[in-house]
């Protein structure tokens, strides 16, 4: 087994109540079996709480937030978990535990990283040095060093992919129009919240109303740190790359480049580029539906030329 980490997710640490977004709300958490016993026989307030607001159905154990309650009943209203506090990390069930670590498996290789919803993920990911982002190899027959850092270009490589290495760096040179049919296409997908249905209906007016022809035109007066967007368009094309054993590499590539092109835009209207990372990351990445709906989009468009 192989196994792939970017180089900062060795330092990765949950900020607990120090994170402006918690990951405790809008989301429904699976409950392992094993730790919906322990819920389940313990003989504490706590344990009577953790019964109180999980649910329980043919489907398994699970908490779900809603309108009405968004946030997890067991969040105190200084961001700690109570948990956490009474029982300690290791009694969290494995989503809690886990998130938002990933791990993806392509035959004997493992690739693995944190999500950019969270905003210690994006913190991480743009304090990187160098415009690429760079990764740590491990493997069981000791093929490679602790100092081997390969980049997104030898994970292809090793993949047995074949691919042209233009395709992992990333350009802000794309026309309005195609910026205009990005956002058409986003406004398709399901949205998480009014807030964003509301900064596509933005984004489309400020295109629409633009002289300029190109997002170098549009964005030539802007700070948008370009090194940063090549990173995250880099690591949004990591995350999917599993997604070629059902999708072409072109799907994938025009995936990527749209998030980073999507995020760009954003930022140069609202500022703030690792909340659009992190919005972005909330609305598409952690949406399974969203991401395929995008991934059938494309690979139709592919089919249609």
């Amino acid at each position: 087994m192989i196994s792939l980490y970017p180089t900062f997710y060795h330092t990765f640490q949950c900020k607990a109540n120090q994170c402006h977004h918690t990951c405790c709300q809008k989301w429904t958490i699976d409950v392992d079996e094993e730790t919906a016993k322990l819920y389940q026989t313990l003989p504490t307030p706590l344990g009577e709480d953790l019964r109180k607001f999980m649910t329980v159905d043919d489907e398994g154990y699970y908490f779900m937030f809603s309108d009405k309650q968004p946030t997890c009943p067991l969040l105190r209203e200084d961001g700690l978990c109570r948990v956490v506090l009474e029982l300690g990390e290791d009694s969290l069930c494995d989503t809690c535990h886990m998130h938002p670590r990933f791990y993806k498996y392509i035959e004997d290789i493992e690739l693995c990283g944190v999500g950019l919803s969270c905003e210690e993920s994006v913190e991480k990911l743009l304090a990187t040095e160098g415009d690429q982002l760079l990764f740590t190899i491990e493997d069981d027959d000791g093929e490679f060093t602790a100092e081997d850092r390969p980049v997104l270009e030898n994970i292809f490589d090793l993949l047995a992919l074949g691919i042209n290495p233009a395709i992992c760096q990333f350009t802000l040179n794309h026309s309005i129009h195609y910026c205009q049919e990005l956002v058409t296409i986003y406004k398709k997908t399901e949205p998480i919240d009014e807030e964003w249905t509301k900064q596509l209906a933005h984004l489309e007016a400020m295109l629409s109303s633009t002289t300029a022809s190109t997002t170098m035109d549009l964005l030539k007066a802007d700070t948008i740190d370009v090194s940063a967007l090549n990173k995250v368009y880099q690591y949004i094309l990591y995350r999917q790359i599993d997604m070629l054993a059902e999708y072409s590499l072109e799907s994938l590539v025009r995936y990527a480049f749209d998030a980073t092109v999507f995020i760009a835009l954003l930022t140069h209207q609202f500022g703030n580029l690792p909340e659009q990372i992190r919005r972005w990351s909330e609305q598409i990445e952690y949406d399974e539906d969203n991401v395929a709906f995008l991934f059938n989009e494309y690979e139709n468009n592919i089919h249609d030329k």
